[in-house]
């Protein structure tokens, strides 16, 4: 039984915009662990903490609320890039563990932090790093070794 009418027409066009979706937010996730994570070579700050502070406001991650924590690496992008390939050990599923160590800043939020007004602490170190990976690109950091 064929369908009939203006239905078909509609299914294919949603089923269309859904892929077109799907392609898309693929690509913005490699950018925004980019906006989230990356830092390199390290943005100037007079101290870690200060550096948080505006990192995580400039990054727009104070705008809704105060993320709790986010972590900068300080690495070329093409060893970030690398893990998902040669430069890392499969975990699991899409996981994987850097090979080698990346110089990183950690900022948390500080008790009663606000939108408009979110302070932070800063952790700095050097660790291994995993991440999850999508078309060979991280597109997903986990706290699994930061400090």
């Amino acid at each position: 039984m064929a369908l009939k009418g203006p239905r078909p027409l509609l299914f294919l066009t949603l089923v269309l915009l859904a892929a077109s979706l799907a392609q898309l937010s693929k690509g913005a996730s490699y950018r925004q662990f980019v906006i989230r994570h990356f830092d390199s070579p390290k943005t100037r700050a007079a101290n870690d903490r200060i550096y948080c502070n505006r990192m995580m406001q400039s990054r727009g991650l104070t705008r809704v609320f105060c993320k709790l924590r986010n972590t900068f690496i300080h690495a070329p992008a093409g060893q970030l890039q690398a893990i998902c390939a040669h430069g890392g050990t499969h975990v699991s599923l899409n996981l994987y563990d850097s090979l080698e160590s990346f110089n990183v800043t950690t900022c948390r939020a500080l008790p009663r932090s606000r939108p408009g007004h979110c302070r932070y602490r800063a952790a700095i170190g050097n660790t291994k790093i995993r991440v999850a990976c999508a078309k060979g690109l991280p597109v997903h950091l986990q706290p699994t070794y930061l400090p």
